[in-house]
C-alpha cells in the first residue's frame, strides 16, 4: 500500500504488477470534481470537496461510469456520480531522479459509451513499462454531457467541461505522484482524439497541457459536433412523451431535472434508434455553445473556423488514422457495404446538404476517384470501404493536419496498418485487411489482452509504447535510432506533407491519396467555414 496527500485529503493506493512483473502503484476512483447530481445535472463541473481521514483508492466502483448502454449487453448501467480518474505512476515522491512525463488518456465511445476508469477499458500496463505517470479519466456522456438547452443551467458541453476540470486536478495533483506538471501529454483514440483536439482549440484548456496525440478522430470529423442542438432536443422530448411548451426553455429545464437517469437515456436510445448510419450520428455530441458565462464557455466558434484562422493553442501534435477506419461502420451495420455497393448512393452518406448541381459534381468525383478500373467484386468492396473511412475520419484528420502544419505546429501524422491479435476488428471477427477503427490504441491502452500474444505483436506494443513515450517526454517520437524504432519519423509540414506507415515494418510514405482527400477538402472548406 501507498499513501499520498493531494489537495482534497489523503489517499491510500494500492501495487500492481505488469505480466512482465514491473511494479507500479495505482489510485483509483479519485474524484476530480463534485458529484455532478441533483441540482448539478446539465451544469459545469464544480471543484471536489476535501474529505476527512484516508480515502481508500485501491479498488473501482463499477457503477461510476458515466450513464449509458452497455454495447454488448444493450442494457443501462453507470451513474450521474461519474467524475473520477485513475492515477498510475512507477514511483512516488521522494524520488531523487527528475519528475516523469505524464500522459492523460481520454477515452473514445462516440460521446455515448467507454470509461476511463474501469481497468478493461484501460489498462496501463503497455505505457507504465516506459516509466511515464498515466492518468485516465471518466467524463459525462450522452445526454447528461452533451445536452443543450440553451440556458446558462443547461449550455452543452459538459462533458468537455469534465475533462478540463480533470486537467486542471492533474495540474494541481500530479507533483504529489511524480509526475511533471510542466510536461502533460493528451492522447485519446475515436471521441477521445476529438476530444483532444477540441481541448486544442478552446481558450478554457489553454496551460493545462503540453503535447497532444490524436488516434483516429478529429473535431472536422462530421459526427464530433451536434450542428442542430435543438433539433436533438426535441427529439429526446418526444420520445419522454414530454407535453409541456416547446418554446419553454425553463419548463423544459425543470421537467428533464426530474427524469430518473435511466429513463433518460432509455428515452435517448430510443429517440436517435432511426438513425440509418448513413450519416455517422450517435445523437448529442460537443455544440457551439452561447457563452452565458462572458468567457467560460467552451465552444463559441466553428472548429474549423478556429483551426483554419490560427485560433488554437498550438502544442507539439501527433496525429493519425488506421488504414480500415470503415470497420467502424462494418462493426455498426454489416450490411453498410454492400447496400453502398448496390445503390451507389454516396450523397446520402455526405454530412452536409448539398444542391441538386453540387450532388450531381461529387457523385461523378466519387465515382471518377474511388470506382474506375474496379471491375472484381472484391476491388469494389474496398473501394468503398476506403470511402467510408476518408469521409468518417481520414478527410478530416487530413484536412486538420494540413491546417495546424500551416500555422507551424510541430506536427507527426501516422497511418497505422498493423493486423495483429490484439486489434479489435480481429477480436471483433471484422473482415478488414488491415488495421480498423481505432485498432492503435490496442498496442497501448488496450480494451483487451487476448492469449494469443505473438512476437510480432510484442514487438508492435514495443514500437508504439516506445514512440509514443518519446514524444511525451520530449516532443519527438524518434528522437534518436534504436533497435525497436530503426526509422526517423519525418515532420509533416505545409511543403513536405511526409507520413510515417506503421506495420511490421515502419515506412515513410507521403501524401496520402490527395486526389481522393481533395474531394472532402473542398466540402469542408465550403460548408465549414461559415460560422
Amino acid at each position: 500500500m501507498a499513501n499520498v496527500i493531494i489537495s482534497q485529503g489523503e489517499l491510500k493506493g494500492g501495487k500492481s504488477k505488469t505480466k512482465s512483473g514491473f511494479e507500479y502503484y495505482e489510485f483509483l476512483g479519485v474524484p476530480y470534481a463534485k458529484p455532478p447530481v441533483g441540482d448539478l445535472r446539465f451544469k459545469c463541473p464544480q471543484s471536489p470537496e476535501p474529505w476527512e481521514g484516508v480515502r481508500d483508492a485501491t479498488t473501482i466502483k463499477q457503477t461510476n461510469i458515466s450513464c449509458q448502454i452497455n454495447f454488448m449487453t444493450q442494457k443501462f448501467v453507470g451513474s450521474e456520480d461519474c467524475l473520477y480518474l485513475n492515477v498510475y505512476t512507477p514511483k512516488l515522491p521522494p524520488y531523487k531522479k527528475e519528475k516523469l512525463p505524464v500522459m492523460v488518456f481520454i477515452h473514445g465511445g462516440g460521446f455515448v459509451g467507454g470509461s476511463g476508469i474501469v481497468k478493461s477499458d484501460s489498462n496501463p500496463d503497455f505505457l507504465i513499462e516506459k516509466n511515464v505517470v498515466l492518468v485516465t479519466i471518466n467524463y459525462r456522456l450522452r445526454a447528461f454531457g452533451f445536452l443543450s438547452i440553451d440556458i446558462p443551467e443547461a449550455a452543452g458541453n459538459m462533458g468537455l467541461k469534465d475533462q478540463v476540470k480533470a486537467l486542471e486536478w492533474v495540474k494541481q495533483n500530479i507533483e504529489n505522484f511524480n509526475g511533471d506538471s510542466n510536461n502533460v501529454t493528451l492522447f485519446g483514440s475515436s471521441a477521445g482524439a476529438a476530444s483532444v483536439e477540441y481541448l486544442i482549440i478552446s481558450p478554457v484548456a489553454n496551460g493545462l497541457f503540453h503535447k497532444a496525440i490524436l488516434q483516429s478522430g478529429s473535431v472536422l470529423n462530421s459526427w464530433s459536433i451536434n450542428e442542430e442542438p435543438k433539433k436533438s432536443l426535441e427529439r429526446l422530448l418526444k420520445s419522454l412523451d414530454y407535453k409541456g411548451p416547446m418554446d419553454d426553455k425553463n419548463t423544459i429545464h425543470k421537467y428533464l431535472m426530474n427524469v430518473p437517469s435511466e429513463e433518460l437515456i432509455l428515452a435517448e436510445m430510443k429517440a436517435f434508434s432511426d438513425n440509418d448510419f448513413k450519416k455517422l450520428d450517435f445523437g448529442f455530441a460537443p455544440i457551439i455553445e452561447n457563452d452565458y458565462q462572458n468567457g467560460g464557455a467552451f465552444l463559441t466558434k466553428s472548429p474549423y473556423k478556429l483551426l483554419n484562422d490560427g485560433l488554437f493553442n498550438k502544442v507539439p501534435v501527433i496525429k493519425g488514422f488506421c488504414n480500415k477506419e470503415a470497420s467502424l461502420r462494418m462493426m455498426l451495420r454489416n450490411s453498410v457495404i454492400t447496400d453502398l455497393v448496390k445503390e451507389r448512393n454516396f450523397i446520402e452518406f455526405l454530412p452536409f446538404k448539398l444542391s441538386p448541381k453540387e450532388s450531381e459534381i461529387y457523385i461523378s468525383k466519387i465515382e471518377k476517384v474511388y470506382l474506375s478500373n474496379k471491375k472484381t467484386e472484391e476491388e469494389i468492396n474496398e473501394s468503398i470501404q476506403e470511402f467510408l473511412g476518408d469521409l468518417d475520419f481520414v478527410s478530416g484528420i487530413w484536412a486538420s493536419a494540413k491546417i495546424m502544419a500551416k500555422a507551424g505546429v510541430p506536427l507527426y501524422v501516422y497511418e497505422f496498418s498493423y493486423a495483429g491479435n490484439l486489434n479489435l476488428s480481429q477480436i471483433f471477427k471484422l473482415n478488414v485487411n488491415g488495421a480498423g477503427h481505432g485498432d492503435e490504441s490496442s498496442y497501448l491502452i488496450p480494451s483487451q489482452i487476448p492469449e494469443n500474444i505473438n512476437e510480432s505483436d510484442e514487438l508492435m506494443i514495443n514500437k508504439m509504447t516506445n514512440m509514443w513515450t518519446n514524444f511525451a517526454r520530449t516532443s519527438n517520437p524518434t528522437p534518436t535510432a534504436s533497435d525497436v524504432v530503426p526509422i526517423a519519423w519525418p515532420i509533416f509540414s505545409n511543403k513536405s506533407v511526409n507520413y510515417l506507415n506503421i506495420d511490421k515494418e515502419l515506412k515513410t510514405k507521403s501524401n496520402y491519396e490527395p486526389t481522393k482527400i481533395a474531394i472532402f477538402e473542398e466540402i469542408l472548406s465550403k460548408h465549414c467555414n461559415i460560422v
